[in-house]
């Protein structure tokens, strides 16, 4: 059963070591994974760029980008379609082609590991049509 309620779940788990050693390999790759406003969310509170909090809150987003990609079957979704937010209380909110997504998002990041878990239902998904390609806008 594939329903407007079906229960839709996606996890995902980063090493942050290794996620930073590829952000400093590969120069334009934190632009083209991240949005402006994840990397300012990552920097908030005025920790610099490069550092240890960074990279970890860094790559809890990335991982919640696959986890993302993961829930709604759609690993070609370009990473910028997904976008996590650090709501009013603190809680990551999940933002799909700029519009906020009722789908449930949780980051943690510890020993050297970053992970997220995504939960909603069917219906919170926008449809993209069953011969829309995932990667590319529906057309107007």
């Amino acid at each position: 059963m594939n329903g407007p309620e079906t229960l839709r779940t996606g996890c995902d788990l980063v090493d942050i070591d290794r996620l930073g050693a590829a952000l400093d390999r590969r120069p334009g790759l934190l632009q083209r994974v991240f949005t402006a406003e994840e990397i300012a969310d990552a920097r908030r509170g005025g920790v610099a760029p490069g550092t240890p909090v960074e990279r970890a809150r860094l790559a809890a987003r990335f991982a919640a980008k696959e986890a993302t990609r993961k829930a709604l079957d759609d690993l070609r979704m370009p990473f910028h379609t997904v976008e996590v937010r650090t709501g009013p209380t603190g809680a990551p909110q999940l933002w799909l082609d700029g519009a906020r997504s009722t789908l449930s998002c949780s980051l943690a990041h510890d020993g050297g590991l970053a992970m997220a878990v995504v939960v909603g239902t069917a219906a919170a998904v926008p449809s993209r049509g069953d011969d829309a390609p995932a990667s590319e806008p529906e057309p107007n």
